[in-house]
């Protein structure tokens, strides 16, 4: 993995600095990391909200996840698992 330098104002990276220190003193390119990664779930679990907000559309959905884990041999589905 290759290695770039930002420049970022202090006042940024003194707060990006007070996050680290409550992930237990990650490395700032670390706490970056598992920021971007947050905000991108975050993303993921909003448009999977907006989907169940239509039921058709999620009963679709719903309906393709079966045939798509039946297909790959994974029988059981969300709250009908074990």
């Amino acid at each position: 993995m290759g290695m770039t330098t930002i420049k970022i104002s202090t006042d940024l990276r003194d707060r990006l600095a007070g996050v680290a220190a409550e992930y237990g003193g990650a490395t700032l390119a670390d706490t970056l990391r598992r920021l971007i990664d947050e905000h991108e779930e975050q993303a993921v679990l909003a448009a999977y909200d907006q989907l169940r907000a239509d039921p058709a559309e999620w009963a679709s959905y719903r309906e393709e996840s079966l045939l798509t884990d039946n297909a790959a041999g994974d029988w059981r589905h969300g709250e009908d698992a074990a």
